[in-house]
């Protein structure tokens, strides 16, 4: 595999010119690059939505966990009672005007899939030694 590689960079740099394959890869790399700001760009605003609803989301689910680890008696007032505290001063204000930066909601998304596993690792039963 490396030799047939080998020779397909051969025939490049052959067809298109000992002299010019270098600043031709260069440019690639760079058109490369540039779409892939451009993209990140274009994605940005579409990534903050889909932070924020994830976070809704798995809260939620995190939630849900929590009612039913509590309904089951296993302990889960105080992870609740944090897991909630840190959510809503997070992403909780007073105005509906005032910005919430996306990094909040992103700790806010993390603080939520955190609480949900553990939620999750309580409920799961011990495994039995074989």
């Amino acid at each position: 595999m490396i030799w047939i590689g080998g020779g397909v960079l051969a025939l490049l740099v052959y067809l298109a010119g000992p002299d010019t394959f270098l600043s031709g890869v260069w440019g690639l790399l760079d058109g490369i690059e540039a779409g892939f700001h451009a993209l990140l760009a274009f994605l940005g605003a579409q990534a903050f939505d889909v932070v924020r609803a994830a976070a809704i989301a798995i809260y939620i689910v995190f939630l849900i966990l929590g009612g039913l680890a509590l309904h089951r008696g296993v302990k889960a007032v105080a992870a609740l009672i944090a897991v909630t505290l840190g959510f809503v001063i997070l992403v909780w204000r007073p105005d509906q005007a005032s910005y919430v930066s996306s990094t909040r909601w992103m700790a806010a998304l993390v603080l939520a899939i955190i609480g949900a596993i553990v939620m999750t690792q309580r409920l799961t039963p011990p495994r039995r030694p074989s």
